[in-house]
């Protein structure tokens, strides 16, 4: 009789159990219904380290959107928050459990959404010189999608955002003057790498292109023409190796796009610093012709 006494209780207290680890989670889900955020957490984070539930894809499925709201009421304010950390590895760890389950495509939805505004606060952040923030974001919205879409292809995006990232570079070089060199060698390696990627890619031209151009010009606006001759030579061959290195990528920028105003400025100005004062002066008659072009119309 005392045995099963004992049985009996051990029953009630197992369904008891299973009731209060069922509630935990329904209550959960109930308050991320009634924007009780918060609460909704304490709670699913309770769950995920019950035994019935941690196994369970919609247990990570209700964290991934109580973590997701989360990340919303102050994403504005903190854009490196864990909150949306959180929430992309907790639909991921819900959608990897079973990639066609009646969530699965919610899941799927979820983690765009998070990768998008990966994506956008990336882009934000090159506007504010946050360059370490938005290459971390880049790669968490790269991540994002190559876990939904194992085969995308990234590269026009990889282009997209290492040029703005260059770009963010040079003008911080403009600021940051003692840094300078360090900056404009970050620039240059991803100009390179955009041209690995594409070749024929014209603003990854141009842009190399100008980065040594406008080296040169520097030295040659700033030399100090007291110096003796020997210096001043010495100052010329520099400049000479800064200015060649610019004519491919310049040349390269105008056979993609024979009427940019600027590539035909530079090639005159290169030709007219190399001494090549025959094809100086044929990018000079461009350029009038251009111009007089742009005042008919």
């Amino acid at each position: 009789m005392k045995a099963q006494l004992y049985i009996l209780i051990l029953v009630v207290f197992a369904s008891l159990q299973g009731l209060f680890a069922q509630n935990k989670l329904t209550n959960a889900v109930n308050a991320l219904q009634n924007s009780e955020f918060v609460k909704a957490q304490e709670l699913i984070d309770a769950a995920i380290q019950d035994t019935i539930f941690k196994d369970d894809l919609r247990t990570w499925y209700y964290r991934g959107n109580i973590y997701k709201e989360l990340f919303k009421q102050i994403e504005l304010e903190d854009n490196r928050n864990e909150h949306r950390s959180i929430a992309v590895s907790s639909f991921k760890t819900s959608y990897d459990m079973d990639r066609d389950s009646e969530v699965a495509m919610s899941n799927q939805s979820n983690l765009n959404y998070l990768a998008s505004t990966m994506f956008n606060d990336a882009v934000n952040q090159l506007d504010n010189k946050d360059y370490t923030l938005a290459i971390d974001n880049y790669e968490g919205y790269k991540s994002i999608i190559k876990f939904i879409e194992p085969g995308r292809d990234f590269i026009k995006e990889d282009i997209q955002f290492k040029l703005a990232l260059a770009s963010s570079y040079t003008m911080l070089s403009e600021i940051d003057t003692l840094n300078l060199g360090i900056y404009l060698e970050k620039s240059k390696l991803l100009y390179e790498e955009v041209l690995l990627l594409d070749s024929n890619n014209i603003s990854g031209n141009y842009n190399m292109a100008i980065l040594y151009y406008n080296q040169g010009a520097d030295i040659i606006n700033n030399m100090d023409y007291s110096l003796d001759l020997k210096e001043l030579t010495m100052i010329q061959e520099d400049v000479h190796v800064l200015f060649s290195k610019s004519l491919p990528f310049m040349l390269k920028a105008y056979t993609m796009n024979p009427n940019k105003m600027e590539t035909l400025i530079g090639l005159k100005g290169i030709y007219y610093s190399m001494n090549n004062m025959e094809k100086s002066d044929l990018f000079k008659h461009k350029i009038e012709e251009l111009e007089n072009k742009e005042i008919k119309n």
